[in-house]
């Protein structure tokens, strides 16, 4: 059974001279991973942003849990969807209050999504917390005062204190470096195994998608051009631009001048 159905999905803007999504369709599984990659421009974090409920599409239907979406603002409209989907973006500092620390946040969502108070909140603030392995002192602390890795475990748990059956990662990693990146990826991959959320991972980082997804689809100018098995897509591409996305990741014996001409010539093609 799917999670999250997107059917036909389409968005311009500036009256419609610039196409950012054009007809995207696609299905995740409950509890299942999706990758989405492209370039910037290449419509995915608008994808997100429409999923979401940030911006409202064009045409075309996004079905979560069985229930279709509405293309509506209202408090209890949005309450609703964010009880269902949460979203982590690519900066946490960003998103969260520069005045609440990680423990107020936490509080703060599950009352709003659960209800709880008193006794039974601490001990849900306190699951979710240690869910994403945020140290005891860190916990008390304004975001100012945390390192980039713990704000965006801050970000991680305040999504999954709404309960969520659907997280929508947007760059979420590649703010960070390496090791911690490599840590967060980690974080979320047992997450999952304990919580049976499902996750979409947005990024422009292959290696990371490869390592955290096992469905991908590949976004060239609003489009989707390739999707499958993500081992099976990075393996074995059929499109030019997928193909394009992986000879530009730097390796052994890689010629960044020979990736500039291929993309000249991909691009000429289209032309």
């Amino acid at each position: 059974m799917s999670i999250l159905t997107v059917d036909g999905l389409s968005k311009s803007y500036d009256h419609g001279r610039v196409q950012a999504v054009t007809d995207v369709s696609f299905e995740l599984a409950q509890g299942g991973t999706l990758g989405v990659v492209g370039e910037s421009g290449s419509g995915k974090t608008t994808l997100s942003r429409l999923i979401t409920g940030i911006e409202q599409p064009d045409s075309g239907r996004i079905v979560v849990a069985g229930t279709e979406l509405e293309a509506r603002t209202s408090r209890r409209a949005r309450h609703e969807r964010a009880g269902i989907m949460q979203m982590v973006f690519q900066d946490p500092y960003q998103s969260l209050d520069p005045r609440q620390t990680p423990e107020e946040a936490i509080d703060e969502i599950i009352t709003l999504h659960g209800g709880l108070r008193g006794a039974a909140r601490t001990a849900r603030r306190r699951e979710v917390l240690d869910q994403v392995d945020l140290p005891e002192r860190a916990r008390r602390a304004l975001p100012r005062d945390l390192s980039g890795g713990q704000r965006q475990r801050v970000a991680i748990a305040r999504a999954l204190a709404a309960s969520p059956r659907l997280l929508l990662l947007d760059e979420a990693t590649s703010a960070l470096d390496v090791s911690v990146q490599a840590q967060i990826l980690r974080l979320l991959a047992r997450i999952r195994a304990d919580t049976g959320v499902a996750i979409v991972f947005v990024s422009h980082d292959l290696e990371v998608v490869r390592s955290i997804t096992e469905e991908l689809i590949v976004m060239f100018r609003g489009e989707v051009v390739e999707s499958g098995e993500t081992s099976r897509v990075l393996r074995d591409p059929q499109h030019p631009y997928t193909r394009l996305l992986l000879s530009s990741v730097p390796r052994p014996g890689w010629d960044p001048d020979q990736v500039s001409r291929d993309r000249r010539t991909f691009l000429r093609q289209l032309a």
